[in-house]
């Protein structure tokens, strides 16, 4: 009998230990495994959002979410600042950005490409159709050395056009670039979104048209082994360490695709919108701009090919260093 009783207790013993390793399996879970996104109703974050149509579906997500708020920055000494500090949980920024922060070790990866090729060249005129109509020509960029000019720059060089001596690139800050169109100073100038839509209404207020009589996108894909791609732009970046759980960035990702779809199709609704949260993007602007943007979100891990053939084409041309370093490896990539 008392045998008998031991081996009752045992199997008892066993049952409840295999009963604990099971719950404790379901509750830990394996890393990085994300059991249900957070509901956007629920999200809780703080989000770095940059002067462009990658912000447009951030600023009707705190319209709808008071907790979702925007911390606007405008130079890249803003940014880094941002994301040092751990500011922000999540950031967008230019493509570029966020590959000179994730080299220089500040702990970013890129979760999301949102706005792909959206670079214009505007004029007053008619008589450019083709890169090669920008010989002997003045061409403005905004910031030298910067992703808007080294893009140009290559485009010039792979269609065999000398930046340097076969046309005059002068550099302005992108208002000014646009005061300079509608005065007549100048006659060609590459403009992103909203930039260029924001370039168009101004000038209609004087009695200018202005025309986009390249586009940038459409360059990008001629180019050998370019066909049919558009080049990365703008997306999303985790500020890792900064507090936000995995289900509150798989939360994040998921209404950021649905808001950028609903943008995509209420750019009317949308444009006051985003005026409000980002006062110095003008709501007829964004509502104009948004059929030239581009935004078209896709999770990082499903366009890295994508984004790492963009960085070596462009560093055929352009010193490597300008990105710190060195090309997007597999870790830039959030998973």
């Amino acid at each position: 009998m008392k045998k008998r009783f031991l081996l009752l207790m045992l199997c008892m013993t066993l049952v409840i230990c295999a009963a604990g390793c099971g719950g404790n399996a379901v509750t830990t879970g394996a890393p990085n495994t994300v059991t249900a996104p957070v509901p956007f109703e629920e999200l809780n974050l703080k989000l770095g959002s940059a002067p462009g149509p990658v912000t447009y579906p951030l600023a009707t997500m705190s319209e709808k979410n008071s907790n979702i708020v925007l911390r606007p920055w405008q130079s890249g000494e803003q940014l880094t600042a941002m994301i040092t500090a751990k500011d922000v949980n999540l950031c967008s920024t230019p493509l570029s950005n966020a590959l000179l922060t994730y080299n220089k070790g500040m702990d970013t990866q890129l979760l999301m490409v949102t706005v792909w090729g959206m670079l214009y060249v505007m004029s007053t005129e008619n008589d450019v159709t083709s890169l090669q109509d920008l010989k002997g020509k003045e061409v403005i960029v905004s910031g030298k050395g910067g992703i808007h000019d080294h893009i140009f720059r290559h485009l010039l060089i792979k269609n065999g056009i000398d930046p340097d001596k076969d046309l005059k690139i002068s550099y302005f800050e992108m208002a000014e670039a646009s005061q300079r169109l509608i005065s007549g100073q100048v006659k060609y100038a590459i403009l992103n979104e909203p930039q260029s839509s924001i370039a168009s209404l101004n000038a209609k207020k004087s009695h200018v048209e202005l025309n986009r009589v390249l586009d940038l996108t459409e360059e990008w894909r001629k180019l050998p082994g370019q066909e049919n791609k558009k080049f990365p732009m703008a997306g999303i970046v985790v500020v890792n360490g900064s507090g936000a759980a995995i289900e509150q960035i798989a939360g994040f990702q998921k209404a950021y695709i649905e808001e950028a779809a609903w943008v995509n199709e209420h750019g009317q609704e949308a444009g006051p919108i985003v005026e409000k949260h980002v006062p110095t993007m003008k709501a007829m602007a964004v509502t104009e701009s948004i059929q030239y943007a581009r935004l078209d979100p896709k999770p990082a891990i499903e366009c890295q090919t994508e984004v790492m053939d963009f960085f070596k084409e462009l560093t055929t041309t352009v010193d490597i260093n300008a990105f710190g370093g060195k090309l997007p490896d597999d870790a830039f990539f959030y998973k």
